[in-house]
């Protein structure tokens, strides 16, 4: 099974839906490249992904449709990103951030048997993940905070997405939103809030995620440093290391 193919068609669906949240917007490249905006400032939200054929003058215009927009935005270095960009990207100061990690979840890997504080997160709670999400990654209190929660909803309404939360007494403490195409699930806004990580809750949310997938499809994720080891523990296969490109420090 091609899991690169898998995972990179995920991903790309994944980007094309942020760029159509609130404030968001999508610029279709030369070939299968896109620039996402979600509507969210923060790098890490907002993605050029340069495939087969992309060109200098597609990072021109990602970099140009990012700054109207007043936002950072992350360039992966997929397999399928050419060489020759490379300079483009250079010159721009657009620069090698991070080496995260494709994965997968072999379709035959022992799944959990759910978690009752493990919920799949309805309409009426929609807002209350895109706040936890916020707090999860890092967030602080404050009008940031506010102004993330309609993109959250977003997310978590959104008909390609599911979204599902820890809950300890009435508060989401970790979150995790699954994105699903023909060929896989993919795993993003998986996080836990700072003072209650290191204490089981992700393996706890990742048993909850994985019982209620109804498919057998791999589940795939891209994963930063310092999740992978949990990734490996839990039975994630490596796909490919990833570059991540920004002109941006912090993602």
């Amino acid at each position: 099974m091609d899991f690169a193919g898998i995972f990179d068609k995920n991903f790309f669906s994944f980007a094309g839906m942020l760029g159509g949240a609130p404030g968001g917007g999508l610029l279709p490249l030369g070939g299968a490249s896109l620039a996402a905006a979600s509507g969210q400032p923060h790098a890490g939200e907002n993605y050029a992904l340069l495939a087969s054929g992309a060109c200098a003058d597609d990072v021109e215009k990602a970099a140009r449709f990012f700054a109207e927009r007043g936002a950072e935005f992350v360039t992966p270095w997929l397999p399928q990103t050419p060489h020759s960009i490379a300079r483009t990207l250079e010159e721009r100061g657009i620069e090698r951030r991070r080496i995260y990690t494709s994965m997968y979840l072999p379709v035959e890997a022992e799944r959990g048997h759910g978690s009752p504080e493990v919920a799949a997160v309805t309409a009426e709670d929609a807002a209350r993940w895109g706040e936890a999400a916020w707090y999860a990654f890092g967030g602080e209190a404050g009008e940031a905070a506010k102004a993330y929660v309609p993109f959250g909803e977003y997310l978590a309404n959104h008909p390609k997405n599911r979204a599902f939360a820890l809950e300890e007494q009435g508060r989401y403490v970790s979150t995790a939103l699954i994105h699903e195409t023909d060929e896989a699930y993919g795993l993003y806004y998986f996080a836990t809030v700072p003072e209650r990580r290191r204490q089981g809750l992700a393996a706890k949310l990742m048993d909850g995620v994985t019982a209620a997938l109804p498919e057998k499809k791999p589940l795939v994720l891209l994963a930063t440093e310092a999740g992978l080891p949990f990734y490996i523990n839990y039975g994630f296969k490596i796909i490919d290391k990833v570059p991540v490109y920004s002109a941006c420090d912090d993602i």
